[in-house]
């Protein structure tokens, strides 16, 4: 119960942010979920929620955990770094995000950071985007 069966669609939303279409237990119903990866703390910040995806709402997919409608799915959402942790050790995600981030997959941490605070959220990507600059810059030199 929980196995990420598939990415559906990995979009890079942001510096070192990627929002995430993904499966479960080889059902039809996708849910979603945002990553931020930290440079400089080596680790994924992430939130306590697991999303149904609403387009697939939209096709008539029911989830088989919860069975509601809702956005959040609820019963997931108590396992949510089980399933995140299973993501972020999907390869099709860490080939992605190491290509982006210039990394090589196995020098991506796998530790999260729950943070549930939007505007905490922001913060963190602004100073990782700051970071990640400087990077750049000494790389350059």
């Amino acid at each position: 119960m929980y196995s990420i069966s598939g990415i559906v669609r990995l979009k890079k939303v942001d510096y070192c942010v990627w929002h995430v279409v993904f499966q479960m237990d080889q059902q039809p119903q996708e849910y979603a979920t945002d990553f931020l990866y930290l440079l400089k703390e080596k680790k994924w910040v992430i939130n306590s929620l697991v999303t149904h995806e609403l387009s697939s709402l939209m096709q008539g997919h029911s989830c088989i955990y919860c069975g509601e409608t809702k956005i959040a799915c609820f019963v997931a959402s108590k396992e949510f770094e089980l399933i995140k942790q299973g993501i972020i050790n999907n390869r099709q995600f860490l080939s992605q995000v190491s290509a982006d981030i210039d990394l090589k997959p196995e020098e991506i941490s796998l530790d999260l950071h729950v943070v549930n605070n939007k505007s905490k959220w922001q913060e963190l990507a602004e100073e990782n985007r700051f970071y990640g600059n400087l990077l750049r810059i000494k790389k350059r030199q």
